[in-house]
């Protein structure tokens, strides 16, 4: 993950306070550098809670970033865990996994929901297969003659990749 995704990681509560030097690190590896980027990358884990954050906020007023509010957050985390799983990086359904409940469920977008649960940010789709993976893995969901459970879900986690693929290119479009 790059600089500004790892800041929304932090932002929806996803990274520790011990863990902040490390955005300092990731700043500095893309090529940011200010000198309270660099006193934050060189702050020990066990410093201050306070001193971290405190160097965290002053490098982002130096390169005049500002904090994501915790939806938009959600949203930019959520598009890093699915670059992730689109770039193989990271297992199909462990991102998804992590996507609904590090990211998305970060925030509220249920108080958003209109008819279908995530449908505010186009996520139903997603959610929805990923139910079903779920309940096929679960043997909770009868399965026609036509198909064994596993070549259902094998059909289901292909679908899943393809949807991700739209939902996170939809989303990325509106960040």
């Amino acid at each position: 993950m790059n600089f500004k995704q790892l800041i929304a990681k932090y932002t929806t509560g996803n990274i520790s306070t011990d863990q902040i030097p490390q955005l300092g690190i990731a700043a500095l590896l893309e090529g940011l550098d200010t000198p309270s980027i660099c006193i934050l990358a060189g702050l020990d884990k066990n410093e201050n809670s306070f001193v971290k954050e405190h160097y965290l906020k002053l490098a982002l007023n130096e390169l005049n970033i500002g904090m994501p509010n915790k939806r938009q957050a959600a949203l930019e985390y959520a598009c890093a865990i699915a670059d992730e799983i689109i770039s193989g990086e990271k297992e199909l359904i462990a991102g998804v996994s992590e996507i609904k409940n590090k990211a998305i469920d970060s925030y509220d977008f249920w108080s958003e929901n209109q008819k279908y649960v995530y449908d505010s940010i186009g996520f139903e789709i997603v959610y929805g297969l990923y139910d079903e993976y779920d309940d096929l893995q679960n043997d909770l969901m009868q399965i026609s003659r036509d198909k064994s459970r596993e070549e259902l879900i094998i059909e289901v986690k292909t679908q899943l990749l393809d949807e991700l693929t739209k939902w996170k290119e939809k989303i990325q479009s509106i960040l």
